[in-house]
């Protein structure tokens, strides 16, 4: 199934913070506040507060029925924490054309960066869905890749030129991400 591809503004210091507060929270078993953190209700509480730890929930697998409605709090929180959705494509062809568009990658510098920006092992645990496509580029890394996409944008087609200006509009660090 092809989703479309979305960029989000990432603000590092929340998320970093956010990691924190749910690591601190997770090695000390303290399953009030890491209800708190994730803005649960009390069903889910309580079912966050069964079982030997806390942990546990967020080590079995996202499509576990128990376990996803976890996963989905704790990606809704850190999107209203430290993400900020700057664009979504039109086109559902969007990654196979960045994935395979021979004038992005002819230029190793661009293919690079598309992929480390397409690549969900860039990402930080929570936000790793199966099956979805996503990563991260710093503020640097983004740069590098608005001047490369710019360089080339005349020979783009349309869903790529878009996907440039986008990268471009963005300040600071990006992800992007097809299923948050």
């Amino acid at each position: 199934m092809r989703t479309n591809l979305s960029l989000y503004a990432l603000d590092r210091a929340a998320l970093r913070e956010l990691s924190g507060e749910l690591k601190e929270a997770l090695l000390d078993d303290d399953r009030a506040k890491v209800a708190g953190l994730l803005g649960l209700g009390p069903a889910l509480a309580g079912r966050l507060a069964s079982g030997p730890r806390a942990v546990d929930w967020f080590l079995r697998p996202e499509d576990d029925p128990q376990a996803s409605p976890l996963f989905a709090s704790l990606r809704r929180i850190a999107k209203a924490r430290a993400l900020s959705l700057a664009w979504t494509s039109d086109e559902l062809s969007l990654e196979g054309r960045l994935r395979d568009f021979d004038i992005l990658r002819e230029d190793a510098a661009i293919a690079k960066l598309i992929d480390q920006l397409l690549d969900p092992a860039r990402l930080p645990w929570f936000l790793q869905r199966p099956g979805a496509t996503g990563g991260w580029l710093d503020v640097a890394k983004r740069e590098q890749l608005t001047a490369g996409l710019r360089a080339v944008e005349a020979a783009l087609p349309k869903e790529l030129a878009d996907f440039s200006e986008a990268v471009a509009k963005i300040e600071g660090d990006v992800i992007a991400h097809d299923r948050l």
